[in-house]
């Protein structure tokens, strides 16, 4: 009997009861006997480090109620919402997923339906007339709005998930309700919080336990014990001396970072004393912060106009239990499109288109280390292998 597959796309940055309800909706709406989670590695799409590496929030899912957990490649995970919602969708549809679960604001289907077709219809003139807005300072998202003539703004999550739909084409779509906190509040609701929230609270050093399902918050807390926890502000000093050493027209070709905030970073710099006064020092009206730590983020890690552009998908296997481990043997089995990685010294060798991609993740996980201050071999992507948790 095949069975029923179902993916989500998330950060899990960390997972949180939210996320256990969104995975435990989905599965109890679709039947679902395989769930695969699509995540992040560790920098995020805000543009932001992950609290916890990449493995220790594999590890969460699994043991939150996933079957196999694997990585979006950097390049897309620090792309904007549109190729970040068609790289996870390539991944989970290439590994046989059935259903595509998403989390929305307003959690009716049919509204966001209408909004993807929406934008996919949209005419030159209409393109256009979201460019020129944008030049005049609106954000995208309100451009898009504006142009639109949305009656009812989208929040956060239902843009990203009129994303999954346009890019959706095996799977069924499976839209769950967010419920509680909004993607950026700092206050709870009904019990569920934002994943903001928790990190914002673990950076003062307060207790998460209730906002948190218990196999994830001890994993937390032991690996809090152990390395650390990372914040975005951990990186400043390897931002600056990036910026210092890199020249000005290098800097303008680093991706996202056209238009002039290449060269007001370069100019800016010397005048911040921290990160949010780094991030602060070139944002405006007509970029949003996230796209700022993007830019941050990619200048960090010289990350290129082209290279974002020459991006390959590809499949990086991190964690499962025994149910993935068996699936993930189907899907090694049987035609599939996207390079499969599950050892990164051997794997990588059988797909050279993949090389610039790969050192990109293994840069990125270096710089990782070195910002927390931990071994860089016994945490370096050479070393480390897909985590099997037997008996779950």
């Amino acid at each position: 009997m095949t069975p029923k597959v179902l993916g989500i796309t998330a950060e899990y940055d960390p997972f949180h009861k939210g996320h256990k309800f969104q995975l435990e909706e989905a599965v109890r709406r679709t039947g679902a006997d395989v769930k695969i989670a699509v995540i992040s590695g560790n920098f995020t799409q805000r543009g932001e480090p992950a609290i916890l590496d990449k493995w220790a929030r594999a590890e969460m899912a699994v043991r939150e109620g996933f079957d196999l957990v694997v990585e979006m490649p950097l390049l897309f995970a620090l792309s904007s919402s549109g190729d970040f919602a068609k790289a996870g969708v390539e991944i989970l549809e290439d590994m046989g997923a059935d259903y595509i679960s998403f989390g929305s604001e307003c959690g009716d289907l049919r509204t966001l339906q209408e909004a993807a077709f929406r934008r996919d219809m949209m005419t030159e003139e209409e393109e256009e007339g979201i460019r020129q807005l944008v030049r005049e300072g609106y954000s995208y998202p309100r451009a898009l709005q504006n142009v639109l003539m949305e009656a009812e703004p989208l929040g956060p999550n239902d843009n990203l998930a009129c994303e999954y739909i346009r890019n959706i084409k095996t799977a069924q779509p499976v839209v769950i309700k967010r419920e509680g906190a909004g993607y950026s509040d700092l206050e709870s609701g009904e019990g569920y919080p934002s994943a903001m929230q928790i990190r914002e609270l673990l950076k003062k050093h307060e207790d998460v336990s209730d906002l948190m399902p218990e196999a994830s918050f001890l994993r937390l807390k032991e690996e809090e014990k152990n390395c650390g926890l990372m914040f975005k502000e951990m990186l400043f000093p390897l931002l600056m001396e990036k910026i210092a050493t890199t020249p000005k027209h290098q800097l303008m070709m680093i991706s996202g970072a056209g238009e002039g905030l290449g060269n007001k970073l370069r100019d800016s710099f010397r005048y911040c004393h921290d990160y949010d006064e780094l991030a602060a020092s070139i944002k405006s009206k007509r970029y949003t912060l996230t796209r700022v730590q993007r830019v941050l983020a990619n200048t960090l890690l010289g990350i290129r106009e082209e290279d974002a552009a020459g991006a390959v998908n590809y499949i990086r296997v991190l964690a499962f239990n025994d149910r993935g481990s068996a699936y993930l043997r189907t899907v090694d089995d049987r035609d599939h499109d996207l390079p499969l990685i599950t050892n990164i010294n051997k794997d990588a060798l059988k797909y050279p288109e993949l090389q610039k991609n790969i050192e990109r993740d293994i840069l990125a996980t270096d710089i990782y280390n070195i910002a927390l201050g931990r071994d860089l071999y016994i945490h370096s992507e050479y070393v480390k292998k897909p985590l099997k948790l037997s008996g779950i």
